[in-house]
C-alpha cells in the first residue's frame, strides 16, 4: 500500500510540474479547426511555409503543421486550407458576425455553408483569388499592409465566392487505421503440434494526441506420442494500451499500460503503468524513431498466491522504416528496472517486417524476444517467439 501511495504522489508531482514549465499569460483570440473535427482557441504566434506555432488558452505552444488544418480564424478573416489532389491552396473571406470556426461545416455538395448567413461558398480558390497565407508578428506591420492599396491582392467577397468555378475537393483525412493478423501452423508425423496465434494493431494519429492499442494472443500444443496426451508448450496473451499528448510536433506526455499473462511462466497476470515524457528525433513520413522514458509501477501474480510489486523506471525506443512503398521494417525495445532491486530487471524486444500485398491484405514476420532477469521459480530467463501472419489492414 505504502508503495501505491508513493507512486500516485509521484504521478501527481511529475505531471504537475511538467505542465506547470508551459504555463504562459497571453491573450486569446485565433481558432483554428482541424481535419479531425477538433477546434482550439488560441494565439497565432509563429508561422512558416508547412506549419506554425500555436500557443494554447492553457499556455502551451505547439506546433501543428498545416496540411492537418481545415479553417483558420483571425481576426476579421475566415482561411480556408483546401486539400486537394494538387496540394494545398488558401481562400480568404471576410468573416460574418458572431460566426465561430465551430459552426462551419462541409455539406455532401461541397460548399461551404456559414450558419445563420443565407451564402454559401465554394471551398477552393481559383489562380486569382488565391493568396500566400501570413501570419505577421504581433504588432508588426506585415509587407502586405507596407503595400500601397493598389499592389495588394484583391480581396474576396462572399458574394464573388459563390460564383468561383467548383472543383474536387478531397474529403478530410481518416486519422485511425488497423489491422487484424492470423497464422496457423500444424505439424504431424514423428511430431504433432499445433500453433495458432492471432495479434492485432490499432492508431488514431490525430492533431493534438496519439492513441495507440496492440494485442496478441498465442498459443501451441504438442502430442505426446506415448500418452496420446495435448501438451500445452505455449499460451500466453498480451496487450498494450498507450496515449500521447503532443506539446510539440516531437515533444510529447504519455501514458502506457501493459498486461500480460503466461501459463507456461506461471504468471497469472503482470501490469506494468507508465507515465513519462518522449521525444520524436526523426519524424519523417518514411522514418519515424522516437524514444521515451518515465516512472513504472509494476504488480505480478503468480500461480500459488505469490505476488511482486515494485517501483521502478521504464526506458522504451520505437522506430518504423518504409523501406519501400510495400515493405516496412519495424523495432521497439522496453526495459523496465525496479528501483529497490538493481538485478529485477526485464526487456521486451521485438523486430519485423511487413508487405502489403494490396491495399487491405499483408504478410508479416515478427520475432518477439523477452528477457527476464529474475524469472520465476523453474522458468527460463529468455523467451523467444518467431511469428509469421496473414493480415487484413483497414
Amino acid at each position: 500500500m505504502l508503495q501505491k501511495k508513493y507512486f500516485w504522489i509521484s504521478l501527481a508531482c511529475f505531471y504537475f510540474l511538467f505542465t506547470l514549465s508551459f504555463e504562459i499569460k497571453a491573450v486569446f483570440s485565433d481558432e483554428i479547426k482541424m481535419i479531425d473535427g477538433n477546434t482550439l482557441e488560441g494565439e497565432i504566434v509563429k508561422f512558416n511555409e508547412e506549419a506554425f506555432s500555436f500557443r494554447k488558452k492553457d499556455g502551451s505552444e505547439i506546433d501543428i503543421q498545416l496540411k492537418d488544418v481545415n479553417f483558420i480564424s483571425e481576426g476579421n478573416e475566415i482561411i480556408i486550407v483546401n486539400h486537394s489532389k494538387e496540394g494545398l491552396s488558401i481562400l480568404r473571406l471576410p468573416k460574418p458576425e458572431n460566426i465561430s470556426i465551430k459552426d462551419i461545416d462541409y455539406t455532401t455538395t461541397d460548399t461551404l455553408v456559414l450558419p445563420k448567413t443565407e451564402i454559401e461558398s465554394t471551398e477552393v480558390a481559383d489562380e486569382e483569388t488565391e493568396q500566400i497565407l501570413e501570419f505577421p508578428d504581433k504588432g508588426q506591420p506585415s509587407e502586405r499592409e507596407d503595400q500601397p492599396a493598389a499592389e495588394q491582392p484583391p480581396s474576396v467577397s462572399a458574394e464573388e465566392a459563390a460564383q468561383i468555378e467548383e472543383k474536387e475537393v478531397i474529403p478530410p483525412q481518416r486519422t485511425w487505421k488497423g489491422n487484424v493478423d492470423a497464422g496457423m501452423n500444424i505439424k504431424d508425423g514423428n511430431t504433432e503440434s499445433a500453433t495458432t496465434h492471432i495479434k492485432g494493431g490499432y492508431a488514431n494519429i490525430r492533431s493534438l494526441d496519439n492513441i495507440f492499442f496492440d494485442a496478441l494472443i498465442l498459443y501451441e500444443t504438442v502430442t505426446d506420442k506415448a500418452t496420446d496426451e495435448d501438451v500445452e508448450t505455449a499460451n500466453e496473451q498480451r496487450a498494450t494500451g498507450k496515449y500521447e499528448y503532443k506539446h510539440t510536433l516531437r515533444l510529447y506526455s504519455f501514458f502506457n499500460q501493459y498486461f500480460e499473462h503466461d501459463e507456461i511462466e506461471r504468471l497469472s497476470y503482470r501490469s506494468i503503468s507508465s507515465p513519462g515524457v518522449g521525444y520524436r528525433f526523426i519524424d519523417k513520413e518514411h522514418l519515424k524513431y522516437k524514444a521515451e522514458a518515465g516512472p513504472a509501477y509494476t504488480y505480478e501474480r503468480f500461480h500459488g498466491g505469490i505476488i511482486d510489486e515494485y517501483l521502478g523506471i521504464r526506458v522504451g525506443q520505437y522506430l518504423d522504416w518504409r523501406i519501400l512503398d510495400t515493405i516496412t521494417f519495424y523495432a521497439k525495445a522496453e526495459y523496465v528496472q525496479s528501483a529497490e532491486n538493481t538485478s529485477d530487471w526485464r526487456v521486451d524486444s521485438g523486430l519485423g517486417v511487413r508487405h502489403n500485398l494490396t491495399k487491405s491484405i499483408a504478410l508479416s514476420v515478427e520475432l518477439l524476444d523477452q528477457y527476464d532477469n529474475t524469472p520465476a521459480e523453474g522458468a527460463e530467463k529468455e523467451d523467444r517467439t518467431l511469428i509469421g501472419s496473414v493480415g487484413y489492414s483497414f
